[in-house]
């Protein structure tokens, strides 16, 4: 690496110890770029032609920001002695830092490759001759239409039953021993490759020497120096392999992943190089005893597939499909899904070998699981979560560690958001993780005694909200329920925040699924009434309307259960009142009716016992006039707040400290994903140790407050007596208990959960103090 300045002589700052022990060049020797330059290229052109170059990419770099790849040049080191070295560099500040790769051994290693490649090409075409296959060159020289064999093996000769004046007569002649059904096939093939100079590669029977055998040809062109076109290549007759394809099409189906053939006689089982490389097998292994596969399969799924194996043994099933768990190496645990089936039996009918195809599937089924694990949570956990009185009691250390938590799953599912582009099936589950988590975070906020934060709300596509809240509900309970959402072609705006709408629609829709009879599953509808549609006229059963001139707009859910009884209807959205004895808490309704209080939203009940329910919501289309400018200013700030922030923190080194190492690790993960050199500790004794080694090295210090042993107040105050001082972030779960006396010590404070985006701003802003 060498460092030099921009401006001036472009003096040389650094040179490390690399650099000199492999060009000889300290900084002595290298002043500046132009005496290195003198020193490097001694011949005047090429000097001209690289440093025209080298400033051409750097002035280029600071007008427009683009990254021009690193260049291979030839330089002369101390010793004279000519380099192949691949140059980089990055701009910091008035700095250029270069980058310097040796690439000599690697030239010199190919240009030995070389050598060796055309020395291999000489043996190789004295071997043809007598080689169990055919070769062949054909030749298509410059204004010809057609190639000519300008070369024959033996071999080749005598599988397509040619004399060797018929092959250097006429191509047509060889072609003319394909069988006729393939024919057509091997011409285009032969026509495609020639006017696209492009590889030759088909298979087909051949009627030659009396019989009709499968044959490949395989050949690959090659441009020569006055502009012809050769095709080396070789025919191979794979009669036997087609035949035995033939004998596997029951289990070889058109994907393909891990081939395997048991021999019932010999008791081994083969399979083919790429699981044996897999499976962590000696290099070379390619079989092993048939009772020693047996053990590899996971305890609790052996007994099934020793059960399936017997039966194809014994030749009462022609194939089967087994899905079970195999150890491989290191002892790993994977998935695999196998296609069996008898190849071969004896005279008598007895099958003598079994054969397959086995598919990895452990990421399918990890994937299930989770999405199974997840949608079950979201199913069964989402109103009873919310329902709990003890979530409306979460407060000191519970919500302290209950903050941690989630600020591990959000931080996770945000980093895999990032992984996750282009991949539609992992973003939508990790979305529905997302606003789970969101919805989970302002609950554990706003549940206490029902009292609600003010939540930023902004403009929604009301069709959007319900589908993802019905999303929420499962596939099980979507099935069973039918389910379904019923929009006209531009589904209405509402003015909302989309958890709050999110808890009203799945509260409601799992009530309406609850109010069948097990013989008799209430059918569900969620429908948005047309724009313009007026609300019922009278006072609504909870929440109230918005004031006069604020437009509404109206959805239904609607059940076929058993109705709502007039002795129930009058509690229904009372506190602590439930229809559904031990599996509710009775807080559903109620929190429902606070949700809708807060949004200036109302609804109705309509139900007669034994024909249904439905329910009537007339939720605001646009804010109140007086709040929607502040909400303006505060949405741009949120916006501000989580925009992108890929490469912010790039060159500064953050120390993240948490005793939950969970906790660290996620933060340390988020500000690496903006560009920051982040490390994770849950010692806070260990990280004031870090900082007073070397104060100089962080750009900032990212901490916890409630720790054992040193809190972070005490852990700022320490990086604040430094030389220098370390700014300090506080990231905590419980920002109530510094109370409202001053907290100087602090460039900023953060609740967890935190994003990405939040996090590596105040980190920016810190370092920057």
């Amino acid at each position: 690496m060498v460092v030099h300045e921009l401006g001036g002589g472009a003096t040389a700052r650094f040179v490390n110890p690399s650099f000199t022990a492999t060009f000889g060049y300290a900084l002595a020797d290298v002043p500046s770029v132009a005496a290195w330059a003198e020193q490097a290229y001694p011949d005047p052109d090429y000097r001209r032609k690289v440093m025209a170059r080298w400033w051409d990419e750097i002035t280029t770099r600071q007008a427009t920001g683009k990254v021009a790849p690193p260049g291979e040049y030839r330089i002369i080191d101390k010793a004279g002695r000519l380099r192949d070295v691949l140059i980089g560099f990055a701009l910091q500040g008035d700095l250029v830092i270069v980058t310097f790769q040796d690439l000599t051994a690697t030239r010199l290693a190919e240009a030995a490759l070389e050598a060796e490649r055309r020395e291999n090409e000489q043996t190789a075409f004295a071997l043809t001759e007598n080689m169990p296959a055919g070769a062949f060159t054909m030749v298509l020289r410059p204004g010809a239409e057609l190639a000519e064999f300008a070369f024959v093996s033996k071999q080749f000769l005598h599988m397509l039953e040619l004399t060797p004046e018929e092959a250097a007569g006429d191509p047509v002649t060889g072609f003319s021993r394909v069988h006729p059904e393939d024919r057509p096939h091997w011409l285009r093939i032969n026509a495609e490759a020639l006017a696209k100079r492009q590889p030759f590669s088909v298979e087909a029977r051949i009627v030659a020497n009396g019989e009709t055998r499968w044959i490949r040809a395989e050949s690959v062109p090659r441009e020569l120096d006055d502009g012809s076109v050769i095709w080396e290549g070789i025919l191979v007759d794979i009669d036997d392999l087609k035949r035995t394809e033939q004998k596997l099409t029951t289990v070889l189906e058109a994907a393909r992943a891990y081939t395997w053939r048991r021999n019932l006689i010999s008791r081994r089982s083969a399979f083919d190089p790429r699981w044996a490389a897999f499976a962590g097998h000696r290099p070379g292994e390619r079989d092993m005893p048939s009772d020693e596969w047996i053990l590899t399969v996971h305890p609790e799924d052996a007994a099934q597939v020793r059960a399936a194996v017997a039966k194809l043994e014994a030749g009462a099933v022609e194939r089967q499909i087994l899905t079970y768990r195999r150890r491989v190496r290191r002892g790993e645990w994977i998935w695999l899904q196998v296609h069996a089936g008898v190849s071969e039996r004896d005279t008598e009918g007895a099958p003598t070998a079994l054969s397959g195809v086995s598919f990895d599937i452990t990421a399918e089924m990890t994937a299930r699981a989770q999405a199974q694990e997840e949608q079950a949570q979201l199913r069964e956990e989402l109103q009873r979560a919310q329902q709990r009185d003890t979530v409306a009691q979460v407060a000191g250390g519970v919500a302290h560690d209950l903050n941690n938590l989630i600020a591990v799953v959000a931080g996770t599912s945000e980093m895999l958001e990032m992984q996750a582009a282009g991949q539609p099936g992992l973003q939508d589950g990790l979305g529905r993780i997302r606003r789970s988590v969101d919805m989970a975070q302002e609950l554990i906020a706003g549940l206490g005694g029902l009292v609600r934060p003010e939540l930023p709300r902004e403009r929604q596509d009301l069709g959007k909200l319900l589908r993802n809240a019905v999303d929420l509900l499962g596939e099980r309970r979507i099935a069973r329920h039918d389910v379904r959402v019923e929009l006209s072609e531009a589904g209405p705006l509402v003015w909302a925040n989309p958890t709050e709408v999110a808890q009203v629609v799945v509260n409601l829709a799992i009530n309406a699924c609850d109010a069948g009879a097990p013989e008799r599953p209430s059918m569900v509808t969620l429908a948005v009434l047309p724009p313009g549609t007026s609300p019922p006229s009278c006072p609504p059963d909870a929440g109230f309307l918005a004031p006069a001139g604020v437009p509404m707009s109206l959805f239904t859910i609607k059940d076929t259960g058993a109705g709502i009884s007039n002795e129930v209807r009058p509690r229904m959205f009372r506190a602590n009142f439930s229809t559904k004895g031990k599996a509710g808490t009775g807080l559903g309704l109620r929190i429902v009716s606070t949700i809708l209080q807060a949004n200036h939203a109302a609804l109705w009940v309509d139900s007669t016992p034994g024909r249904g329910t439905t329910m009537t919501v007339a939720w605001p289309a646009a804010a109140p006039a007086r709040a929607e400018a502040g909400q303006k200013v505060r949405n741009a700030t949120a916006r501000l707040a989580n925009g992108p922030t890929a490469d912010l923190l790039r060159g500064l080194h953050v120390l993240v400290v948490d005793d939950l190492v969970d906790v660290a690790e996620v933060l340390a993960d988020m500000l690496e994903a903006s560009g920051a050199v982040a490390v994770a500790v849950a010692d806070p004794e260990e990280a004031a140790e870090a900082l007073s080694e070397t104060p100089g090295l962080w750009s900032a210090l990212v901490t916890d407050l409630h720790m054992e042993g040193m809190d972070g107040r005490a852990l700022a105050r320490h990086a604040g007596k430094l030389s220098p001082p370390v700014p300090v972030v506080l990231v905590t779960a419980r920002p109530d208990t510094l109370g409202d006396a001053p907290a100087p010590e602090f460039a900023a404070i953060l609740p967890k959960p935190v994003t990405a985006a939040r996090l590596a701003r105040a980190v920016l802003d810190a370092s920057a103090v």
